[in-house]
Parts: C-alpha cells; structure tokens; sequence
C-alpha cells in the first residue's frame, strides 16, 4: 500500500473511533457538496498518490481550472480575505461530478478532516456559520496526518512542496522540476510562490 493511502485510512479510522466515543454523528452526507468550493491545500507527496486515481476526464478538467486557480492565487495570495472570498465565488473543486467527490476514497487528508454536526445549511458560502460548527478534533487529527506527511516528503525529496489542490495537481501533471531551486523558480515565475496563501517551498530538514 502507498504510504499516503496507509494515512488516509489511519485517519478513517481514527475519526470514526472518536466519533463513536464521543458519541458524534457527522450531519454531512452524500450530496451535501459546499464545501467542495472552499481552498484546498495539500503537499506535494499527496498529490502524486492522487494523480494514479484520476479518469482522463479529471485531468483534463484539472488542465483546464488548475492555470486559473493559479492566476487567483496570484492575484489573491497576500489578501488575508482571500480564502473567503474564493469561497464566496463557488468555484467548485475540478474532481467535484454531479455533486458527489469523484476521488472520494482517495480524497486529500484536509477533506477528510472538515466534518460538522450541526445544520448542514450554515456550511453554504454565503451562510455566517456559528462558532463551533466545524468540529475541531477531526481537523486537528487529519492535521497532524498532514505534518506527518510533510516530513515522509521532506525526507524523500529534500524540500516540501505545499498548494491549492487545483494548482498543484496541474503542475505535478505537466512535471515538477526535480530540485528545490528550480521549484521556487518556476513558482517564483507564475506569481504563487510565498505570501499568506500562495505555494510554500520548505527545506527538509528544517534549518
């Protein structure tokens, strides 16, 4: 088994033990699809385990939106509001077909971890959702799979690389340079590299 997909189902099973626990049942169901809309980031180690898993028609759309997300990020990338604002325009993620997850078994580590339990209609994008309606645990569990992810990265490659899912889906599909520099460069050129929500490029191990 792929060492991402082993996070992917260590994660499945450690949020539904606690949900159990707690006694928790997630209100989102099949169908239930705004948070498709919001900015989704993942590294670059869970990217490659995805791209296996794509239809010809996924990479097509991902070829087609992935060069416009990334003319957003760089036009929005230092604004602190981007993320909402994204969210606001209902950009549905490529990978999003007929309201349901077209890569929902292999579906990255920050959308497995965003679950709430309240009234699904508060998870719209022009709803003003109540504080606490995302539960925390969850996000907290699948973000410490993705630090985990990070550093099995950094160790294979020697950098990190972390984006908007779109956008970096379409850069590993026309082929990533192979070295640090040169992804910073080829970043740094686009416009997306750095600021509060652009690319981050991270050296491993950290200094």
């Amino acid at each position: 088994m792929n060492p991402v997909e082993a996070h992917w189902l260590a994660l499945e099973a450690g949020l539904a033990d606690y949900l159990s626990r707690k006694g928790v049942v997630p209100s989102c169901r099949a169908g239930c699809f705004a948070c498709c809309f919001g900015l989704v980031t993942l590294s670059r180690l869970e990217g490659e385990a995805l791209l296996p898993h794509l239809t010809e028609a996924q990479r097509a759309r991902l070829r087609e939106e992935g060069p416009k997300r990334l003319a957003l990020l760089k036009e929005g990338k230092d604004d602190p509001r981007f993320p909402s604002r994204f969210f606001r325009e209902r950009r549905p993620c490529p990978l999003l077909e007929g309201g349901l997850c077209g890569v929902y078994p292999f579906r990255p580590l920050a959308c497995r971890g965003l679950l709430t339990a309240g009234d699904p209609a508060f998870c719209q994008p022009e709803a003003q959702a109540p504080e606490g309606h995302f539960l925390q645990t969850p996000w907290r569990m699948a973000h410490r799979r993705m630090e985990a992810l990070w550093e099995e990265e950094g160790q294979r490659y020697g950098f990190v690389v972390i984006g908007e899912l779109a956008g970096l889906l379409y850069l590993l599909l026309e082929g990533l340079p192979e070295t640090r520099e040169e992804v910073e460069g080829l970043l740094e050129a686009m416009g997306v590299l750095g600021g509060r929500w652009g690319f981050q490029v991270v050296e491993y191990p950290l200094p």
